[in-house]
């Protein structure tokens, strides 16, 4: 289970590189680093909305952020963790936010 994380995690970083024709370096290196798990539990724990997923939301792309492999791969993630992934997909625009715009 935790190969197969690993590949859709790559294929993430794949997807948003192609939307936005930039790489993602820090990404990258924050998964070789932590690997995975710790990287994307990290991240869920920051309660800013990434660049990433702005992105990939905007492009109506959620199931192909990390917050969805989160949630995917549930049982590799604390509760804490892909309950704030789910709130994510859940609530994509923020907190009171009705468009877009407002993240």
């Amino acid at each position: 289970m935790y190969n197969e994380l690993l590949k859709e995690v790559h294929r993430t970083i794949e997807v948003y590189e192609n939307e936005t024709g930039h790489g993602a370096m820090r990404t990258r290196q924050m998964i070789s680093q932590y690997g995975p798990v710790d990287a994307l539990s990290r991240l869920m724990g920051n309660s800013d909305f990434q660049k990433g997923f702005r992105t990939l939301r905007d492009r109506e792309l959620l199931n192909s952020t990390f917050e969805a492999l989160v949630v995917r791969y549930r049982d590799l993630f604390s509760p804490n963790v892909v309950e704030a992934a789910q709130w994510r997909l859940d609530n994509p625009c923020g907190i009171g936010q009705t468009s877009r715009d407002g993240v």
